[in-house]
């Protein structure tokens, strides 16, 4: 099933398009359509990577907040912290 979206494009895209699909004697839809499988592939396999990293991320911020100790819970922070 075909679902209708709208999209901006730059002139210049229009224009190649068009010129690409009358030469492949096809619709400006269906030349979209077949160039956009490849690009989406090449994108899931960037965001799967992006969210693999940001993953051992979350992981090592988990670790360092698990180390973290406490101050010294009053407002003479300066001088424990500086030896003022």
């Amino acid at each position: 099933m075909l679902v209708r979206k709208q999209i901006l494009l730059e002139e210049k895209q229009v224009l190649e398009l068009e010129e690409l699909a009358r030469m492949a004697g096809i619709s400006v839809s269906s030349l979209i359509r077949t160039a956009l499988l490849p690009g989406i592939k090449v994108e899931k396999e960037k965001v799967k990577k992006i969210s693999k990293d940001t993953k051992a991320q979350y992981r090592a911020f988990d670790k360092w907040i698990a180390g973290a100790v406490h101050g010294p819970g009053n407002s003479e922070y300066d001088k424990y912290a500086y030896d003022l």
